[in-house]
Protein backbone atom coordinates (compact mmCIF):
# COMPACT_ATOMS: atom_id res chain seq x y z
CA UNK A 1 0.00 0.00 0.00
CA UNK A 2 0.98 3.25 -0.70
CA UNK A 3 -0.01 4.76 2.58
CA UNK A 4 -0.81 2.72 6.27
CA UNK A 5 -2.82 5.34 7.66
CA UNK A 6 -6.34 6.54 5.91
CA UNK A 7 -8.70 9.48 7.51
CA UNK A 8 -11.88 9.31 6.05
CA UNK A 9 -14.06 11.83 5.50
CA UNK A 10 -17.56 10.59 5.61
CA UNK A 11 -20.43 12.80 4.13
CA UNK A 12 -19.63 12.65 0.20
CA UNK A 13 -16.66 10.59 0.27
CA UNK A 14 -17.57 7.32 2.23
CA UNK A 15 -21.43 7.85 1.78
CA UNK A 16 -23.51 9.32 -0.99
CA UNK A 17 -25.68 11.53 1.31
CA UNK A 18 -25.80 14.83 -0.88
CA UNK A 19 -28.73 13.55 -2.30
CA UNK A 20 -30.59 13.33 1.13
CA UNK A 21 -28.74 16.57 2.54
CA UNK A 22 -30.03 18.74 -0.97
CA UNK A 23 -33.72 17.32 -0.53
CA UNK A 24 -34.00 18.06 2.81
CA UNK A 25 -32.21 21.80 2.53
CA UNK A 26 -34.63 22.54 -0.52
CA UNK A 27 -37.52 21.64 1.29
CA UNK A 28 -36.49 23.32 4.28
CA UNK A 29 -35.49 26.40 2.15
CA UNK A 30 -39.88 25.85 0.66
CA UNK A 31 -41.17 25.94 4.32
CA UNK A 32 -39.24 29.32 4.55
CA UNK A 33 -40.86 30.51 1.16
CA UNK A 34 -37.78 29.80 -1.30
CA UNK A 35 -38.81 27.51 -3.57
CA UNK A 36 -35.25 25.91 -5.42
CA UNK A 37 -34.86 22.30 -6.40
CA UNK A 38 -32.73 20.21 -4.97
CA UNK A 39 -29.93 20.45 -8.24
CA UNK A 40 -29.89 24.03 -7.35
CA UNK A 41 -28.93 23.77 -4.09
CA UNK A 42 -26.32 20.95 -4.13
CA UNK A 43 -23.38 23.59 -5.32
CA UNK A 44 -23.93 25.37 -2.23
CA UNK A 45 -24.58 22.57 0.00
CA UNK A 46 -21.29 21.03 -1.12
CA UNK A 47 -20.15 23.36 0.29
CA UNK A 48 -21.79 23.29 3.76
CA UNK A 49 -25.04 23.68 5.41
CA UNK A 50 -23.86 26.45 6.52
CA UNK A 51 -23.21 28.46 3.52
CA UNK A 52 -26.65 27.26 2.32
CA UNK A 53 -28.23 29.30 5.19
CA UNK A 54 -25.96 32.23 4.75
CA UNK A 55 -27.41 32.56 1.02
CA UNK A 56 -30.53 31.81 1.52
CA UNK A 57 -32.59 31.48 5.13
CA UNK A 58 -30.76 34.35 6.60
CA UNK A 59 -31.74 37.00 4.32
CA UNK A 60 -35.23 35.79 5.22
CA UNK A 61 -34.43 36.65 9.24
CA UNK A 62 -33.90 32.77 9.95
CA UNK A 63 -30.80 32.00 11.96
CA UNK A 64 -28.63 29.25 11.69
CA UNK A 65 -30.12 27.03 14.27
CA UNK A 66 -33.88 27.41 13.12
CA UNK A 67 -32.58 26.29 9.21
CA UNK A 68 -31.01 23.50 11.02
CA UNK A 69 -34.16 22.69 13.05
CA UNK A 70 -36.43 23.02 9.97
CA UNK A 71 -33.24 21.17 8.18
CA UNK A 72 -32.88 17.59 9.96
CA UNK A 73 -37.37 17.55 10.43
CA UNK A 74 -37.30 16.90 6.81
CA UNK A 75 -34.38 14.65 6.55
CA UNK A 76 -35.14 12.57 9.28
CA UNK A 77 -38.32 12.10 6.99
CA UNK A 78 -36.18 10.07 4.63
CA UNK A 79 -35.58 6.49 5.30
CA UNK A 80 -32.39 4.73 6.02
CA UNK A 81 -31.97 3.77 2.19
CA UNK A 82 -31.46 7.48 1.37
CA UNK A 83 -27.74 7.18 2.78
CA UNK A 84 -25.45 4.40 1.33
CA UNK A 85 -21.87 4.04 0.91
CA UNK A 86 -20.55 4.68 -2.23
CA UNK A 87 -19.84 1.36 -5.04
CA UNK A 88 -16.76 0.51 -3.46
CA UNK A 89 -16.47 2.03 0.10
CA UNK A 90 -16.69 -1.12 2.35
CA UNK A 91 -14.83 -3.17 0.69
CA UNK A 92 -11.45 -0.51 0.46
CA UNK A 93 -12.21 0.29 4.34
CA UNK A 94 -12.06 -3.39 4.87
CA UNK A 95 -8.92 -4.18 2.03
CA UNK A 96 -6.80 -1.31 4.42
CA UNK A 97 -7.77 -3.40 7.57
CA UNK A 98 -6.76 -6.69 5.64
CA UNK A 99 -3.56 -5.32 4.26
CA UNK A 100 -2.45 -4.59 7.83
CA UNK A 101 -3.32 -0.95 7.37
CA UNK A 102 -5.65 1.14 9.96
CA UNK A 103 -8.98 3.70 9.26
CA UNK A 104 -9.86 6.84 11.15
CA UNK A 105 -13.00 9.00 10.56
CA UNK A 106 -13.02 12.54 10.24
CA UNK A 107 -15.82 14.23 10.13
CA UNK A 108 -18.13 17.36 10.57
CA UNK A 109 -21.31 15.51 11.15
CA UNK A 110 -22.56 14.91 14.73
CA UNK A 111 -22.89 12.03 16.53
CA UNK A 112 -25.56 10.29 13.95
CA UNK A 113 -22.61 9.04 11.67
CA UNK A 114 -22.61 6.07 14.61
CA UNK A 115 -26.02 5.14 13.61
CA UNK A 116 -24.66 4.32 9.91
CA UNK A 117 -21.71 2.78 10.81
CA UNK A 118 -23.17 0.35 13.08
CA UNK A 119 -25.69 -0.09 10.55
CA UNK A 120 -23.49 -1.37 7.35
CA UNK A 121 -21.28 -3.12 10.40
CA UNK A 122 -17.99 -1.11 9.79
CA UNK A 123 -17.98 0.46 13.52
CA UNK A 124 -14.58 -2.09 14.32
CA UNK A 125 -13.17 -1.28 10.85
CA UNK A 126 -12.03 2.19 12.36
CA UNK A 127 -9.09 2.88 14.83
CA UNK A 128 -10.20 6.23 16.13
CA UNK A 129 -13.15 8.72 15.04
CA UNK A 130 -13.92 12.34 15.28
CA UNK A 131 -16.82 14.03 15.17
CA UNK A 132 -18.39 17.31 15.73
CA UNK A 133 -18.97 16.44 19.07
CA UNK A 134 -15.48 15.90 19.90
CA UNK A 135 -15.19 19.66 19.75
CA UNK A 136 -12.20 20.44 17.76
CA UNK A 137 -11.98 23.59 15.27
CA UNK A 138 -13.41 22.87 11.90
CA UNK A 139 -11.65 21.76 8.42
CA UNK A 140 -9.60 22.80 7.37
CA UNK A 141 -8.08 23.54 10.56
CA UNK A 142 -5.47 20.65 11.42
CA UNK A 143 -6.23 19.55 15.04
CA UNK A 144 -8.13 16.87 14.78
CA UNK A 145 -5.84 15.37 12.61
CA UNK A 146 -2.70 16.62 14.54
CA UNK A 147 -4.79 15.30 17.43
CA UNK A 148 -5.09 11.45 16.01
CA UNK A 149 -1.65 11.68 14.65
CA UNK A 150 0.05 12.43 17.90
CA UNK A 151 -2.08 10.17 19.99
CA UNK A 152 -1.46 6.89 18.07
CA UNK A 153 1.93 7.81 17.15
CA UNK A 154 2.19 7.84 13.54
CA UNK A 155 4.91 8.79 10.71
CA UNK A 156 2.48 11.40 8.95
CA UNK A 157 4.78 9.79 5.75
CA UNK A 158 2.45 6.54 5.91
CA UNK A 159 -0.63 8.83 6.56
CA UNK A 160 -3.36 10.48 4.11
CA UNK A 161 -6.51 11.91 4.31
CA UNK A 162 -9.17 11.30 1.50
CA UNK A 163 -12.15 13.68 1.37
CA UNK A 164 -14.57 14.97 -1.34
CA UNK A 165 -14.32 18.83 -0.72
CA UNK A 166 -11.66 21.39 -0.66
CA UNK A 167 -11.91 21.91 3.20
CA UNK A 168 -11.38 18.31 3.57
CA UNK A 169 -7.82 18.28 1.83
CA UNK A 170 -6.64 22.22 3.24
CA UNK A 171 -7.09 20.06 6.34
CA UNK A 172 -4.72 17.06 5.66
CA UNK A 173 -2.35 19.96 3.68
CA UNK A 174 -2.31 21.98 7.26
CA UNK A 175 -1.34 18.95 9.08
CA UNK A 176 1.25 18.10 7.07
CA UNK A 177 0.03 14.65 5.83
CA UNK A 178 -0.75 13.76 2.15
CA UNK A 179 -4.28 13.54 0.77
CA UNK A 180 -6.51 12.46 -1.98
CA UNK A 181 -9.45 13.83 -3.72
CA UNK A 182 -12.99 11.42 -4.12
CA UNK A 183 -14.88 14.04 -6.75
CA UNK A 184 -16.84 11.80 -8.38
CA UNK A 185 -19.24 14.77 -9.60
CA UNK A 186 -15.63 16.75 -11.09
CA UNK A 187 -17.09 19.05 -8.60
CA UNK A 188 -12.93 20.59 -8.06
CA UNK A 189 -11.10 19.87 -11.26
CA UNK A 190 -8.43 22.56 -10.54
CA UNK A 191 -7.86 21.67 -7.11
CA UNK A 192 -3.86 21.25 -6.21
CA UNK A 193 -3.75 17.57 -5.10
CA UNK A 194 -1.32 14.29 -5.79
CA UNK A 195 -4.09 11.76 -6.13
CA UNK A 196 -7.93 12.51 -7.84
CA UNK A 197 -10.65 9.98 -7.91
CA UNK A 198 -13.98 9.45 -9.53
CA UNK A 199 -14.95 6.06 -8.02
CA UNK A 200 -13.72 3.96 -4.91
CA UNK A 201 -12.48 0.98 -7.03
CA UNK A 202 -10.25 3.53 -8.86
CA UNK A 203 -9.04 5.12 -5.22
CA UNK A 204 -9.01 0.86 -4.01
CA UNK A 205 -6.46 -0.24 -6.90
CA UNK A 206 -4.60 3.01 -6.76
CA UNK A 207 -3.59 3.65 -3.29
CA UNK A 208 -3.71 -0.01 -2.01
CA UNK A 209 -2.02 -2.01 -5.11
Amino acid sequence: MKYRHFFWDFDGTLYDTYGRITRAAANALGDMGVKLTAEEVFPVAKRSLFAVCAKWAEPLGYTYDQFLEIYHRHSEQEGAESIRPFPGALETLREVVERGGKNYLYTHRSGSVFRWLEHDGITDLFADKITTLDGFPSKPAPDALNYLVCKHGLNLSDCVMVGDRDIDLDAAKNAHMSCALFDPDNFYPDYDTPWRFRTMDELRKTLLE
